[in-house]
Order: C-alpha cells, then structure tokens, then sequence
C-alpha cells in the first residue's frame, strides 16, 4: 500500500472521528498504515486545529452541528474537489467585475487559480483571501472590518455589517460548511448572517460546495440552494444529490474531473 501524504492521512483520520464521534487511539492506530509516533503527532496537529480533543486514551471531535474547523485545517482538505469547481467561475473572472468571498477554503481555492486576470475588486472579510488578494497588482481589494477571528482567519462583527449594507457587487461567491435538504447551514448564528448578507450585498449570488458537505448537519440557516444564480458542486458529487437539488429548482453546475 503506498503511504498517504500528510494531509491526506490527517484527513483520513479526522473524517474517521467526525463520522462516529468518539474513537480510542489504539483504534486509529490500526486505521492508518503509519508508526505510532507519526499518529499521535498528527492527532497534537488535529487538536491544536480544533478538529479533535483527547482523553483518556479517547479522541472525540471537535466540529459538530454546533462547530466549525479551523481555516487553516480546512485549507488543506479536499484539494482535488475543490480544484474541480475552478473551471465553473471562469465567466464571473473579467475584467471589471466585482465579487464578494466569504471566509470559505473553497473560495480561497477557486481566486487563487484567477490571480492573472486583471482588474478585479474583491471585496471579503477572509484574511487568507485579503493576503492572496493583496498581492495581486491589479486587484483592487476592499475588506471588511471588524473583531478578527482567528480560529476562522475572518473579521466579524457591526462594522462589516455595516458595510455589507451599503455596498454592492457584481458577485457574491460562497461556500457552506453544511447542506441539508437542500439548504445551505453554519454553525455560528453570526456567520450565517454574514453570509446571507453577502447575497443580499450582490447582484449574481453563486454557491460553491464539496461533495462532503452534503453529509453534515448545522444549526443556522444561510439560504435555499434554489435562490443561488448557481450551485457549483464538484465532479464526485454523486447524481443522486445533483438530481435532488435540480428538482427543488437549484441551478447546478458540475465542476471538472480532476485527473
């Protein structure tokens, strides 16, 4: 068997604890082919992220309906997935346009591949995308204050309302950390207000999203699939799901197989 690569073996793992909940350690030993020493390392790197907790030779997860993981965890999960969606945005990237981001990995994964095309201003509260975005000579960039979080890497809070409020943009470019029958969730109050006030602040509003995320559950509610302009899901997407949200009326594009 070859070895998984780090990510893709704390990925394995974390999915193997959010899926049941509480796990022993000497059950994930035997889950991955890898030493001792490089499993309890990589259980410290999940619990300083917020993935997991240990006690008591058990691992219980962290993100639930009522939490989210860290942006910096979620940065390196589901590379290939979110790289499948990329193509879908290619109209939205011209020269001139306008598009708000939310605080999404994927969102951060799609701008990245469209950093050579000129003239954009992009507007978010995402310090990750505020940085990529920074970079970028021909971009302008706009961000929207408040109290920084750092388990998210997003600024929250009255001043981005406000700001929200009073702006308007060509796109509005989210993900969602949950989708149950066919609704978009978070699991912070706050956040899911943020996001559904980016959809207002926008004329084009578009939904970015993994297969994963149809399997989770959270508690506040962003917005139907169906008021998206469109709902971008990646190529494992299984048909069932596709055909679920085309008949509540959803807009569904399918990204690119990643080879």
């Amino acid at each position: 068997m070859a070895q998984l690569s780090k990510n893709d073996r704390q990925q394995m793992l974390a999915e193997h604890v959010l899926n049941l909940g509480t796990v022993r350690v000497e059950d994930l030993l035997k889950l991955v082919d890898a030493s001792p020493m490089t499993i309890y390392r990589d259980l410290s790197e999940l619990e300083n992220d917020r993935v997991i907790v240990r006690s008591r030779g058990e691992v219980t997860a962290v993100a639930t309906s009522l939490s989210e993981t860290s942006m910096k965890y979620r940065l390196t999960q589901e590379e290939d997935a979110k790289n499948s969606l990329v193509s879908v945005f290619a109209p939205l990237f011209t020269r001139g346009s306008s598009i708000i981001c939310d605080d999404s990995s994927t969102v951060f994964s799609i701008l990245k591949e469209y950093t050579s095309v000129g003239g954009l201003t992009i507007i978010t509260n995402n310090w990750s995308i505020i940085q990529l975005a920074g970079s970028v000579p021909d971009w302008e960039l706009i961000t929207l204050g408040g109290f920084y979080d750092r388990h998210l890497d997003a600024n929250y809070g009255p001043a981005g309302v406000k700001m929200l409020r009073e702006i308007r943009a060509d796109h509005a470019i989210i993900s969602a950390a949950a989708i149950s029958d066919g609704v978009v969730y978070h699991p912070y109050a706050a956040v899911a207000d943020y996001k559904a006030l980016m959809l207002q602040a926008a004329s084009h509003s578009h939904l970015a999203v993994t297969h994963s995320k149809f399997e989770r559950k959270a508690l506040y509610r962003v917005a139907d699939t169906a008021d998206f302009d469109s709902v971008v899901v990646d190529a494992g997407t299984c048909n069932e799901i596709v055909e679920t949200l085309r008949n509540r009326s959803a807009n569904v594009k399918i990204g690119t197989p990643v080879s």
